[in-house]
This record gives structure tokens, C-alpha cells and sequence, in this order.
């Protein structure tokens, strides 16, 4: 904090708390000096105070995610403001509307949510957002390089990985990166979170930022808009309240959430459009300076030194007690990413142990699969030749597919490999206890009399597979054409590649890195990779335990993660998947046992 007049504006924000939160408040705070104010921040414990200092937290963060010993007391409570910045009808409103009550004084950034906050009693300040240079990486040049066609930056929620996902036929000839890490504090960049300037760069060179609503909430996201907008990125939303004073078809685009995927495949291909929305964006948001809030925030400040108001005990302790209630366990995960399988989904699937006539059909299963192992006929059925795109580049990838009895046909699955932008160069299919149809196929097929499992017949078809490189996916899988275009060009910085898998009921799946933490918790990587050969042969290729028949992908990341493998995960959705109904398997009758025993494999 230097110069400036007025009290002295202490930012705080929690200590392992949302990088977001603390960016916003570093903003408010260059806001505040460029003012002529004075303004710091701080992270963690609230500092001392000087006579005339307030402090400014985002309540339903900072509160919730500091300890109890560092709650402040009713003292500092009463120098408090607290920086609200959602929206009604989400779950994160509600925490700041209860800790809103153990402040001095309150400022919401949302016309609608100030009127809530209002309707309940709460007396709360409007706070326009504006520009900030802290948020321009572009600098207004018309001309600047976007490489990046489509970018989405949001936490994950089934609603929206549903929409996300019903996209990929629009966007699968764009270039897009989807961020969508889960529903927890991000304190550091990974590869489906970034913060402070890489965001800002990472906007500077997209065309489009597509928006989606979390939760029940209808209003426009202000601070996702404001920081594309200032950074040249097209704003295509799902349509918003609250957008005043923007101008729909001016400054950004709205449209039904079903739709959003047409129009901006629509706009990319309008450039001159594309450009006017961008420029007068920018020239909108020049405009829209946060000084003018910062100065109302100054006043609201000196009122809270001058009047020294006291705040009932009473007050603080159900605030104390209200974010006790809400703290979640330190490195507490999300507990909504969805889960690969669509029967198991880990710790939240094992509370209970199995009867046993469930525990006695989970071994008969595993036995009787491993008893077909030594009776099982095999054979071989080479492809049949046909038309290939001669005008197409081929990789040293051979494609590894598996069906299992009540699986789709996966003959749809090979034609869209083979049509595909870069080819690989031969297709391998296992029909694993599946009896195919007598017709030329244009890919080598190992067929299997009995089910001998997913992991058995990808061994077999790797003895056949002659590639440095394999793509391992299932039946009941969809792939477009620039699929193996683009996991390829990843290929340069890792081992294993892997991208994200449009499902019907729960969006998007396989949408995060590998995480030791999380996958110990839960299976939500499959199949959809691509992994070098020799990687593949360093983690001793796929599980052929029968008790995990429908875990060995789960094992597969499982190792990836513990070795520190190099993956990449290209985050645009080139793959989807009809829902599956796999024959029971041991894990679905006692899976307390499956996950434990699994647990033991692995550890």
C-alpha cells in the first residue's frame, strides 16, 4: 500500500482458497488506488489493524475455508465488508447471505443479488466491475493472433458437461479447449485451471469464450465476461438477466443453451462480425471503469471507521457456527465428478458390505471367467481391403477396440477412424464372447466363444499390433474426424494422451488429469487414450484379474498416476459414447470387497 488518502482497505483472502477470489480482490484493489485511495492485500489470518483499517472478504469463501481458531472476532467483524459475488439460486448465495449479517457492511457486484440481500434485510452497496489493466493481456489491437477458436472456462457440473457435450459436432471443426476442473478451491494452474496471466493470455488468443449458468442461477457471469471482453475474446452466452448495461447483439451474443454450439460455428465462420463484436466489446469495457465503485467502496469504508458500530456477539457466533457447519475436511475433493463406470463409483458405491449370496455370485462370476480362460477358442479374422484415402496422413498408431456381449456393433466406430482426418494404420476389434455377423469388415478381428474379459483381449490384440503407439477404445463409442489429428499432436510432450467422452446422462467423463488422491476415490478415467507402446509395456499392460473385470482402465490410470507418466489431456470432445449396460460383474455385487481388493493390487 502506498500514498493515497482514506482508510486503509485491507483485501484478505483465504489461505488455500480459490485463486480466483484473490485475483478479484487484487483488482478491487488496483481499483482503489487508482482512486487515490489506499489499499493492500493479504492472505490468511486477518493482519493487525491500524485504527482506520477495514477489511474487505469474499464472505462464502474467506470464512468458510479459514480455520475456526482464525475467525475473527466481533471486533474486526465490525470493520469488515464483505465482497458478495453470487448469484441467487445457487448454494454458494446462501452461504453469503448467513455470513452477510456478521459484518459492518456489505457490496454485491449483482443488481439482482443485491436485491435479494436487500429483501432479506441485509443493507448492501451496488459494485460495478469494470476495466482493469490488471486484467488486459491484449491491449485492443484488431490485429493480434488467435490461434484458439473456442474457449470454455467453468467448474464442472453435469448440466453443464451435458450441454458441453451436445457441442462436439459443432466445435469438431474448431479448435477449442474446454476447462472444466472440478468444484473445489484451484490455488495453483493445472491443466484445466489457469490463473492471473496465463487466463488473460489464454483469452488473448481465443475468438470465442463460451458461457454456461451453474446451478439454478440465470444471471451473467460479470467477472468471466469482463475479463474475456477486456481481452478481446467474444462472449457467447446461454441467455442471462442482468445484462444491462451491455447490449445483446453489440457487445456480446446470446442464445438458448442448446444452441450455443450452432452459433458460434456460425460466427467463426463471419469474420468481419466476429470483429465488430470484439472491438466494441473492448471499447464498451474501456468505458466501464471500476473507479467510480472503488470510491463508493472508500466511503462505505469511512463510514465503518466513523460509526464503530458494534456487531452483536450473538451474530458472530451463528456465522462462526454456520461456516463450521459448511467447512469441508482440508483437501476435501469434489464430490460430484462423475464416475466412468455407470454402476460403480467408488468410495461413494462401498458403505456397506454385500449380503453374502452377493459376495458367493461375485466369486462365481470371477471363476467362471476363469475357467473360460482355459477352454476359450480363439481366432483370427483378417480385414478385408478396401478404399482408403490415399490424401490422407497416417500415424503409427494401431486402434485397439473391445465388444462385450450387449455392446454396440463397433463396425460404426471403425468407419469413423477411417475416414478421419489422419488415419491410423490398422484397426484391431476383439469380439469378446460375441458372435459376429459373417461380413467383409475392414478391420482384423480376434473373436473370443466365451468372455474372457476386456483386459485378456486387449493383450491379444497388442501381440497382433505392430505400432509405436496404440488408441484404446471401446465399443458403443462414437469418434469424429479430426480425432486422432489432434491426440497425435500431443504426442510430442507425453506417453499417454486422453481426451474427454460425451455421455448422455452425465455430460462430459474423463474430463480431468490422472490424480493419484482422486483416483483412489474414485474411477473416472476409461478408455479413450492413446499410450506408447513401450509405456504400455513399463506398466505391465492391462489387469487380467476377473474380480476387476470392468476396472482394468481404472488400473491402467491407477499406474500412470503412481509413476508420474507424462499425459496430456486435449481438452475438446472428439469421442462419444452410447450409455452402457455392462453383464453383471463382481463388482457390481460386492464392491466393497472389488475396491478393497483393488486397493491392495495397487498400492
Amino acid at each position: 500500500m502506498t500514498g493515497g488518502t482514506g482508510p486503509d482497505l485491507c483485501m484478505v483472502s483465504a489461505e488455500g482458497g480459490s485463486a480466483f477470489m484473490a485475483e478479484l480482490l487484487e483488482v478491487v484493489a488496483d481499483a482503489v488506488r487508482r482512486a487515490g485511495g489506499r489499499a493492500r492485500t493479504a492472505v490468511g489470518k486477518y493482519p493487525d489493524p491500524e485504527p482506520d483499517t477495514v477489511y474487505v472478504v469474499v464472505p462464502h469463501e474467506y470464512f468458510v475455508v479459514t480455520p475456526d481458531a482464525q475467525f475473527p472476532s466481533a471486533e474486526l467483524c465490525a470493520r469488515t465488508i464483505g465482497f458478495c459475488v453470487e448469484h441467487p439460486g445457487t448454494d454458494t448465495f446462501e452461504r453469503s447471505a448467513g455470513l452477510a449479517t456478521s459484518l459492518a457492511a456489505v457490496v454485491d457486484i449483482n443488481d439482482v443479488s443485491a436485491a435479494e440481500l436487500t429483501r432479506r434485510g441485509i443493507a448492501v452497496e451496488r459494485f460495478q466491475l469494470g476495466y482493469s489493466p490488471l486484467w488486459d493481456a491484449w491491449h485492443g489491437d484488431p490485429d493480434s493472433p488467435r490461434d484458439i477458436d473456442v474457449t470454455y472456462l467453468g467448474t464442472a457440473e453435469r448440466r453443464r458437461s451435458v450441454l458441453l457435450g451436445s457441442y462436439a459436432h459443432d466445435l469438431a471443426g474448431l479448435t477449442a479447449r474446454l476447462l472444466t476442473p472440478p468444484h473445489e478451491p484451484m490455488t495453483a494452474d493445472r491443466v484445466d485451471f489457469l490463473q492471473g496471466k496465463a487466463k488473460h493470455e489464454h483469452l488473448a488468443r481465443s475468438r470465442f469464450v463460451l458461457n454456461l449458468h451453474r446451478e439454478r442461477k440465470q444471471t451473467l457471469e460479470w467477472v468471466r465476461t469482463i475479463e474475456a471482453m477486456c481481452n478481446g475474446c467474444v462472449v457467447v452466452s446461454e441467455l442471462s438477466t442482468e445484462v444491462d448495461p451491455l447490449v445483446p447483439g453489440e457487445h456480446l451474443v446470446l442464445a438458448r443453451p442448446g444452441s450455443l454450439g450452432t452459433v458460434v460455428a456460425a460466427l467463426a465462420e463471419e469474420p468481419e462480425r466476429e470483429r465488430h463484436l470484439r472491438m466494441a466489446a473492448y471499447r464498451f469495457v474501456k468505458r466501464l471503469d471500476m473507479v467510480g465503485s472503488a470510491k463508493t467502496l472508500m466511503e462505505l469504508a469511512s463510514s465503518v471507521v466513523d460509526s464503530r458500530a458494534a456487531i452483536p456477539s450473538t451474530s458472530v457466533a451463528s456465522a462462526r457456527a454456520l461456516a463450521g457447519a459448511l467447512r469441508s475436511p482440508e483437501g476435501a475433493m469434489a464430490i460430484d465428478t462423475p464416475s466412468w463406470d455407470v454402476r460403480f463409483a467408488g468410495d461413494r458405491t462401498v458403505d456397506n458390505p454385500a449380503a453374502p449370496a452377493e459376495t458367493s455370485t461375485a466369486n462365481r462370476l470371477a471363476q467362471l471367467t476363469a475357467t473360460a480362460r482355459l477352454r476359450a477358442d480363439r481366432q483370427w479374422i483378417d480385414a478385408t481391403p478396401g478404399e482408403v484415402f490415399a490424401d490422407r496422413p497416417r500415424v503409427d498408431v494401431d486402434v485397439l477396440i473391445v465388444r462385450a456381449p450387449g455392446e454396440v456393433d463397433p463396425d460404426d466406430l471403425v468407419r469413423d477412424l477411417l475416414v478421419g482426418t489422419t488415419l491410423p494404420r490398422r484397426v484391431l476389434v476383439c469380439e469378446d464372447g460375441v458372435v459376429p455377423l459373417a461380413r467383409p469388415r475392414p478391420a482384423d478381428v480376434l473373436t473370443h466363444a466365451a468372455q474372457l474379459g476386456r483386459g485378456v483381449s486387449r493383450t491379444g490384440l497388442l501381440e497382433r499390433s505392430t505400432a509405436e503407439w496404440v488408441l484404446v477404445l471401446d465399443s458403443g463409442t462414437r469418434a469424429s474426424a479430426p480425432l486422432l489429428e489432434r491426440m497425435w499432436a500431443a504426442t510430442e510432450s507425453a506417453d499417454v494422451v486422453h481426451t474427454p467422452v460425451a455421455d448422455p446422462v452425465d455430460g462430459l467423463i474423463g474430463a480431468l488429469p490422472p490424480e493419484s488422491r482422486r483416483l483412489r476415490t474414485i474411477p473416472y478415467l476409461g478408455s479413450g487414450y492413446l499410450v506408447r507402446r513401450s509405456t504400455l509395456d513399463q506398466l505391465g499392460g492391462w489387469t487380467t484379474d476377473p474380480l476387476l473385470d470392468g476396472l482394468e482402465d481404472h488400473v491402467f490410470w491407477l499406474s500412470v498416476a503412481a509413476q508420474g507418466i507424462r499425459s496430456a489431456l486435449v481438452q475438446q470432445i472428439f469421442l462419444s459414447r452410447t450409455r452402457p449396460d455392462p453383464a453383471p460383474r463382481p463388482v457390481d455385487h460386492d464392491p466393497r470387497r472389488v475396491w478393497r481388493s483393488l486397493r491392495d493390487t495397487t498400492s
